[in-house]
């Protein structure tokens, strides 16, 4: 992948550079003021502005200056490809820059037999929640370790893809939609029950479903209600709480038994999922 922000000459506060995360890159950068020349996007970019004040940055194209006002949480899309403007701005910044390997999104695409010409629209600024959320969390994932931590990663990035397809592209797809077979998810919970200490990756459940990654993934979630992430997140809450109401296991035979990085991280993940600690889960 190449990317835009090579070009900075400013180091990364947080990247994910070193991490073997496939089909993306993101980065938190602080820029001083600059001005950059009409550039080619080799990849896709999505930029999220963390700024302390009302950012304007201009836009020079053949003769005319464009000006744009951006906020913190405002977002801009450029798909790969020539941006035929020089861009500058007089205001420091903290942004962050996600860069999208084309080569991916377009294989996800392809994967999915549903959509027909798509093509990922330019936007300079919008606002999108989910967008926002995701790349915050991408961010925090790149600068930490987390339990489950590569199926965190692809299903966030499953998700980002999905929401930039399905909300920030043009394409075409048939009225009546494919549904995830009903044998299909007994195989994955028969797979989680049977093997709840095995490491789980989005691959994995795809396979025992028979498709590929991401139309796995879109037509999970419309058969349960929620992510294959969240899923197995459930299940193993389900089996931690068996073990601790049977006793006599400890916390970190338990994040063992469950495949989490360390009993932190198992505490911690089931908190979230269950209101309390596991100790006073035990307890009650």
């Amino acid at each position: 992948m190449q990317f835009l922000t090579d070009q900075f000459k400013t180091p990364a506060l947080v990247s994910s550079a070193s991490l073997p995360w496939q089909g993306l890159r993101i980065e938190q950068i602080h820029l001083p003021s600059a001005t950059l020349p009409a550039i080619y996007y080799a990849e896709h970019v999505l930029v999220l502005h963390q700024v302390a004040e009302p950012l304007v940055i201009r836009r020079r194209r053949a003769g005319q200056v464009q000006k744009t006002v951006y906020r913190t949480g405002d977002l801009g899309l450029y798909p790969g490809g020539d941006h035929a403007a020089e861009v500058d701005w007089a205001t420091p910044r903290r942004n962050i820059y996600l860069t999208l390997d084309h080569r991916y999104l377009a294989q996800l695409v392809r994967e999915d037999a549903s959509i027909r010409r798509f093509a990922l629209c330019e936007r300079l600024k919008f606002k999108d929640p989910l967008l926002n959320q995701l790349i915050q969390q991408l961010l925090q994932a790149a600068g930490s370790q987390r339990a489950l931590g590569r199926f965190y990663v692809e299903s966030l990035t499953n998700a980002l893809c999905q929401q930039l397809i399905e909300h920030h592209a043009t394409y075409q797809r048939p009225s009546r939609q494919p549904r995830l077979p009903a044998a299909a998810l007994a195989r994955i919970q028969a797979y989680l029950e049977a093997h709840p200490e095995a490491p789980v990756t989005l691959q994995t459940l795809a396979g025992l479903a028979n498709l590929s990654i991401f139309h796995f993934a879109r037509l999970f979630k419309h058969a349960t209600g929620v992510s294959p992430y969240q899923y197995v997140v459930q299940s193993k809450m389900q089996r931690a709480k068996h073990l601790l109401r049977q006793g006599g296991a400890t916390i970190d035979g338990i994040s063992d038994a469950l495949g989490f990085a360390s009993a932190k991280s198992f505490v911690a993940a089931f908190t979230r999922a269950v209101g309390c600690t596991p100790q006073q889960y035990q307890r009650g």
